[in-house]
């Protein structure tokens, strides 16, 4: 069955009129491209740990929906501060992708945004673009670095009209069997750990598009590719500062480099 023979919604309608079984086709196709290509570089990788997939997929989901939707009317794309990634607003409505589950038994309703805690710029997306609490959330107390974030990222965001509504876009899948399952809707943000109450939540359907990836990935074997979730974290070489970079803290000062650019979301697609 087509994704064209399912029922379209009264929200769906609302939110993108006639085209609303378009643009839902288009969604579907990018983000099967996006695993497809995902795939393609775990496949290349010859490594039976997952890494490739995630880093590939990271950055692939937010391209494959740009691509997918950059010639239609109502199209705009907004790259919050700090993020290497462009968001896609088609007819006043922001698209956040992100995966909810690896697998096809979780349910929709446990999805969270995050696996940990959420960023700066998810938190400012739900609360400038979602629907309004329905309950008194405490306010957080945040340090003077997330403030600063914050701040950072309103500039960006304060460039869309103030009527841009917020869609969250839920996946899951994985490496060995692509994407398993994809919903969208109306959310609001429950706490800091990224967990949403749906407010309006839809399957979008995957059957009868073509998929991104064809071809198994044969190089994994069979007891690994029937745990997806098993994996090795690279190991981290730490060595211990000399006694006379100790001493000398201003002549040889410790040096971080943390990365200026993060993902929208935090997950990574890692095992």
């Amino acid at each position: 069955m087509s994704a064209g023979a399912s029922p379209l919604s009264g929200w769906a309608r609302e939110r993108f009129g006639e085209r609303a079984d378009a643009v839902r086709r288009q969604l579907a196709t990018s983000l099967l491209e996006a695993v497809g290509n995902a795939q393609d570089a775990q496949r290349s990788s010859l490594s039976d740990k997952n890494f490739a997939y995630g880093s590939a997929l990271m950055t692939r989901r937010y391209e494959a929906i740009v691509e997918g939707f950059q010639n239609e009317s109502g199209f705009q794309t907004v790259r919050p501060y700090g993020s290497p990634h462009h968001l896609v607003v088609l007819d006043g409505n922001l698209l956040l992708p992100f995966r909810y589950a690896k697998d096809d038994r979780t349910s929709i309703a446990e999805a969270r945004v995050s696996d940990g805690r959420i960023s700066a710029l998810v938190r400012e997306l739900f609360d400038r673009f979602g629907p309004a609490p329905s309950y008194h959330q405490e306010e957080l107390c945040l340090s003077a670095q997330e403030e600063a974030e914050r701040a950072s990222v309103r500039v960006e965001l304060e460039r869309l009209p103030a009527d841009t509504r917020l869609i969250p876009v839920a996946y899951a899948g994985n490496a060995q069997a692509g994407l398993l399952r994809l919903y969208w809707g109306e959310a609001e943000l429950i706490d800091e750990f990224g967990r949403i109450r749906w407010l309006h939540c839809e399957p979008v359907p995957l059957a009868g598009l073509p998929s991104g990836s064809a071809a198994p990935l044969w190089h994994i074997p069979p007891a690994t590719a029937a745990r997806f979730d098993h994996g090795s974290l690279p190991d981290l070489a730490l060595h211990a500062r000399s006694p006379i970079e100790r001493k000398n803290g201003t002549i040889f000062p410790v040096s971080s480099e943390a990365p200026e650019e993060t993902a929208v979301t935090s997950d990574n697609e890692h095992p």
